[in-house]
């Protein structure tokens, strides 16, 4: 009775994490808390191995929700704030690094384009330019690329 209860429950938590992984790529740790959330009374050591047994299958991936994390917001986000919501999701600092070779813009090449898009032209007078820099920090860009957007200097590799 206790064996058929147990495999009850493995097979409730794989559908549980089955469904939640096909709305949207989680993060292990993500889903080590919705699952135990959702089924609080199991023991963290069944909803280990379910996790386990999906990434064998290739469904869990940290490395894959790191990369479409970072394609998904990328374009409206600088490196550090990346980089933290990675790291808050549980990703590793391997896996990181690992996806942001696979960014293709260049931090500056996005902070330019988003500054273009709600800005477009270089500010005229200092509380103007505070602003674009305070949003460009709020998203997370590095002050030696908004320095560099600011002052509106060429385009070089740095």
């Amino acid at each position: 009775m206790i064996l058929t209860q147990e495999n009850d429950q493995r097979k409730a938590i794989m559908r549980k994490a089955v469904a939640l992984l096909a709305l949207r790529e989680r993060s292990r740790a993500e889903l080590v808390q919705k699952l135990s959330d959702f089924f609080s009374g199991t023991d963290s050591a069944l909803i280990e191995s379910v996790l386990d047994e999906l990434e064998s299958k290739k469904y869990l991936s940290d490395e894959r929700f790191a990369r479409v994390r970072l394609m998904l917001r990328s374009s409206r986000y600088g490196d550090r704030r990346l980089r933290d919501e990675l790291r808050q999701s549980g990703i590793s600092e391997s896996s990181i690094d690992s996806a942001f070779e696979d960014l293709k813009e260049t931090e500056y090449e996005r902070a330019k384009a988003l500054w273009d898009r709600k800005f477009g032209e270089v500010a005229k007078d200092p509380k103007e330019k505070a602003k674009q820099f305070r949003f460009l920090a709020s998203r997370g860009f590095s002050f030696r690329v908004i320095n560099r957007i600011l002052e509106n200097q060429e385009d070089e590799e740095y």
